[in-house]
């Protein structure tokens, strides 16, 4: 396989230096095998919920939505009917002193990691009888950009995933000796995005993936409000990365040896972002950013058929975009609604994310299910 691979550094290319490396871009030429494409809503049983969450399907196919605030895990079947509720806060041997849930993964073996505010961290075993709490310490290096204590989680947007008993987080640095306005170049070449903790040894494994790709550089004060990644793995413990404002997947190797690089732009996205030049100005206008303008925020591999679904936001009140992908060939661009997010398959309905409605009026619980024709 032919790589492009840019590592520190470039020169004569009129490139700056920068640790970011991928596979040589291929793209195979699109085709559209989904011949029909419809979403079903579901209301999933009424539970008593904080509307904060994130959701999961277990081994055995079930539904899952682990509450934020509640600390409470609830579990549906696949028609939204509930079957149990479990753990809460509370000081009881099936309770949760959490706090608050920050991110959760759900591991091969079928306990539960949740990861706390504080660095703590809440193995729940199968049984949901027995846990494991630790609180994890920080790796320090000597180069600020490879040390976690330099990052922090990117809570507002979270990635947390697990491949056997390691566990994974999306990083950003807002370090005052290494952040994104203050120390662009360095930031764009050396900013490490994805964080491994060792929960069994109960270690920080270090950061990987450094730098950003090349589209970054281009008006690179537009960046601000999209410095973020999203990313999964497959059974063989691959990575498929995104980056919010470009437009290209990139594929790596468990040991994050690059694979192979593809993609296509959304359709119909609003790319007129703002340039920001201060982090006062930023906070004024982040959240608007990320409401009206165009980025990619979500990626998903579904291994028991292959496809890779990509989540964007199209320039709609109403809908978004997402892309399917088999092969490194997009098969599909389709509209979903709002903030739709794939999260995985159970014969014969792929579903996505629950979704609290946040209403005040109405607090139920809703996802997605849907078929891919062809």
């Amino acid at each position: 396989m032919t790589l492009l691979v840019v590592v520190c550094a470039m020169t004569g290319c009129g490139q700056k230096e920068t640790s970011f490396k991928a596979a040589q871009v291929k793209n195979e030429p699109k085709t559209n095998v989904c011949s029909s494409f419809s979403v079903e809503r579901m209301v999933l049983d009424s539970v008593n919920t904080s509307s904060y969450g994130e959701s999961f399907i277990t081994h055995d196919g079930r539904i899952a939505f682990m509450d934020e605030r509640l600390c409470t895990l609830s579990k549906f079947d696949t028609s939204g009917r509930l079957l149990n509720t479990s753990l809460g806060s509370g000081p009881g041997p099936t309770e949760l002193q959490i706090g608050r849930v920050a991110g959760q993964a759900y591991l091969n073996d079928g306990r539960l990691a949740l990861l706390g505010y504080n660095l703590d961290f809440h193995v729940v075993k199968p049984d949901l009888k027995s846990k494991d709490v630790f609180v994890l310490n920080r790796k320090e290096e000597i180069e600020i950009d490879k040390s976690s204590m330099t990052y922090t989680n990117q809570y507002s947007d979270m990635v947390c995933r697990s491949y056997q008993n390691h566990v994974y987080f999306n990083m950003y640095s807002e370090h005052p000796d290494f952040n994104y306005l203050d120390h662009m170049d360095d930031y764009l070449a050396k900013c490490r995005h994805i964080w491994k903790i060792d929960v069994d040894a109960k270690e920080d494994k270090g950061l990987f993936l450094p730098g950003y790709p090349e589209s970054y550089q281009e008006e690179p004060y537009e960046n601000v409000p999209f410095l973020g990644t999203c990313f999964d793995l497959d059974k063989q413990g691959n990575f498929y990365v995104k980056y919010d404002k470009d437009s290209l997947i990139y594929e790596y190797s468990h040991d994050f040896e690059p694979i192979r690089t593809y993609g296509y732009a959304g359709e119909d996205m609003n790319l007129d972002y703002q340039a920001i030049h201060s982090y006062k100005e930023s906070r004024k206008v982040y959240r608007s950013e990320r409401n009206t303008r165009g980025y990619y925020y979500w990626i998903e591999y579904v291994d028991e058929t292959g496809l890779l679904f990509v989540s964007y936001r199209k320039d709609s009140e109403e809908s978004d975009g997402l892309q399917v992908y088999k092969d490194g060939r997009l098969i599909a661009d389709v509209i979903v609604p709002k903030t739709f997010r794939v999260m995985g398959y159970v014969a014969p309905y792929y579903y996505s994310y629950v979704i609290p409605l946040l209403d005040e009026d109405d607090d139920s619980l809703i996802m997605y299910r849907f078929q891919m024709g062809e």
